[in-house]
């Protein structure tokens, strides 16, 4: 809202997609897209516009996403925002059941726990990978979260900073400055300083392309320009 004049229309998963039981709740995604879709369409019927709407979905709800955008009959919406892409059961599943760059004008993947509850791989146009994109990402580490004594925090505390970095953007659109390069190991030694640089999250160049890497505070606020 602080953006401006928008509508939102949120999606209560919470029945569909409860733990414990991933499997359905991983299977359910594909009912979520698929119906999620229609009703899209429907609205475009109505008057929405495409290039003016933009999903995003967190983990499983970055997956119903992606199919969302697949099924839709009417086009393609402007962009799809995915924040951590589930991995289990997904990375061997074809790309109409899942976030691919194809789903929409624009995908651009916050990755935040690659290869445990997250996507490793590219899976947007750009990806970001803040902090390496891997757990645990500053301010996770075991000794925290357990001293913090909540127990969630200590399985999906990486998991979550993908949905807080992209908070914090829509608030701090010019916040979260990344840098192309070709792997972490390469960013962290500095050779890749002179390569382009954008925003993560709300803010992004949506003309971009590629991997992009940055670091992050260990708490809020979390970008550190």
């Amino acid at each position: 809202m602080l953006r401006g004049d928008s509508n939102f229309i949120i999606l209560d998963l919470s029945r569909l997609e409860a733990g414990p039981w991933y499997f359905t709740a991983a299977e359910n995604t594909w009912y979520i897209g698929q119906f999620a879709a229609k009703f899209v369409d429907y609205m475009v019927s109505r008057g929405l516009d495409l290039n003016k709407t933009h999903f995003i979905g967190h983990s499983l709800g970055a997956q119903s996403a992606g199919v969302a955008g697949s099924a839709l009959k009417s086009g393609r919406v402007s962009r799809i925002t995915g924040l951590d892409p589930a991995l289990p059961l997904f990375d061997k599943l074809p790309l109409s059941q899942r976030l691919d760059p194809s789903d929409a004008k624009f995908v651009d993947v916050i990755h935040t726990d690659a290869g445990i509850f997250g996507f490793k791989t590219p899976i947007g146009h750009v990806d970001f990978y803040p902090n390496g994109g891997i757990s645990p990402q500053p301010g996770c580490e075991l000794e925290v979260v357990l001293h913090e004594q909540r127990f969630l925090n200590k399985f999906f505390c990486s998991h979550w900073r993908s949905y807080q970095f992209y908070s914090e953007s829509v608030i701090r659109p010019k916040a979260f400055v990344a840098t192309a390069c070709g792997s972490w190991r390469q960013y962290k030694r500095g050779l890749c300083a002179a390569q382009h640089s954008i925003h993560m999250g709300y803010g992004v160049d949506r003309t971009a392309r590629g991997i992009f890497f940055l670091m992050t505070r260990r708490q809020s606020p979390y970008s550190i320009e």
